[in-house]
């Protein structure tokens, strides 16, 4: 029976630590700008840890533009008259949000790396995102950045 134990509880080490890493990513956020590392990923599932290296929290918004679709040419449109609205409260059809006037905390305030408030994991869709400033005055391209996903691989059960 020890045995049976010590060797279930082998195969059991082996194969949860041996499963897919999720990669990490670290878009950067400044007073002025959020800029995510990539145009696209086919997978969306994947880890952000937002940078933030100034010394005052940026609230950012992270939203779905469409439910469930990529948006054409996504990076050559001009988000700002959508992003002005929802910064007003105006709820926008088919936009859904995933995260909402989130605090991005500066890294000088970061006691412990391994323990990161800036972390998320995230698990989207197909579909086009946008992360942006809540507290910019205006809007330009630079507050926010847009990308796609491409495949459900992100939010499939066993991938």
């Amino acid at each position: 029976m020890k045995k049976l134990f010590i060797l279930l509880s082998f195969v059991l080490i082996i194969f949860v630590g041996c499963q897919k890493e999720t990669p990490i990513i670290e878009p950067e956020v400044t007073k002025s700008s959020v800029t995510f590392p990539f145009d696209s990923r086919d997978n969306g599932k994947f880890i952000s840890i937002y940078r933030n290296n100034s010394a005052d929290s940026i609230p950012i918004t992270f939203i779905m533009t469409r439910q469930r679709e990529v948006i054409e040419d996504s990076k050559k449109l001009d988000f700002c008259p959508d992003i002005l609205n929802i910064r007003k409260g105006i709820e926008l059809e088919n936009w859904a949000i995933v995260n909402w006037n989130y605090p991005i905390i500066p890294e000088i305030n970061v006691e412990n790396q391994n323990d990161h408030p800036n972390l998320i994991s995230y698990s989207l869709p197909i579909g086009t995102y946008i992360a942006f400033l809540m507290d910019a005055d205006g809007c330009t391209k630079d507050q926010y950045s847009v990308f796609d996903i491409k495949t459900d691989k992100g939010i499939e059960i066993l991938d």
